[in-house]
């Protein structure tokens, strides 16, 4: 028989599951912080990178005369070595050269004064970028893209790791995305042309 001065110190069920339940909001809540805290960061790191690719390519045709030419997703179009090429070390040609002079082989090795920047070689979502020179106004996965040169922050190369459009809303209302539309990808301006 129980004493009627002796105090209970225990929990009840229901006090238990109150504090239980407040934790896991709490929780929630930091998780949630937490991931939009990734994202902005992810973003402003493409913001950074669009920059960079922006006075590469400004540098290039300072030196060159010309644009880089137009290559496959992940290559670098001649930005840290002279020539194209993948640093996932793909061997299937990626290089449309239809946007620089014939001769453009030649003028590089004579002129080339770079390393310009060190190609990025995922996006912050594990994606690839994507070296575009569009001589005329195109449509990418449903999306107008005025003509220009742009760098395209895309999947990678099975199109998986592409940018969620959470974070690709927030790339358009910054005027980091060219095209200003949620496709999964952004095609970040690099110069107009």
């Amino acid at each position: 028989m129980k004493d009627k001065n002796t105090i209970n110190t225990g929990f009840t069920l229901v006090e238990l599951i109150v504090v239980i339940a407040i934790t896991a909001f709490l929780a929630s809540l930091a998780f949630s912080s937490i991931s939009e805290s990734r994202e902005n960061t992810r973003v402003m790191d493409t913001g950074l990178t669009q920059k960079e690719l922006t006075r590469a390519t400004e540098a290039y045709f300072r030196d060159m005369g010309f644009y880089p030419p137009d290559v496959n997703r992940g290559w670098d179009p001649g930005f840290e070595q002279s020539a194209p090429w993948n640093p996932d070390g793909q061997t299937v040609s990626g290089v449309d050269d239809s946007t620089v002079p014939e001769d453009w082989e030649t003028i590089i090795a004579e002129k080339w004064a770079g390393p310009y920047m060190v190609w990025p070689k995922a996006t912050p979502w594990g994606g690839r970028y994507d070296y575009n020179y569009w001589e005329e106004d195109t449509t990418r996965n449903g999306c107008l893209v005025p003509k220009g040169i742009y760098a395209g922050a895309q999947g990678d190369y099975s199109n998986n790791n592409t940018i969620p459009s959470s974070a690709e809303q927030k790339m358009v209302d910054k005027g980091f995305d060219g095209d200003a539309c949620l496709n999964g990808e952004s095609q970040l301006l690099l110069w107009r042309i």
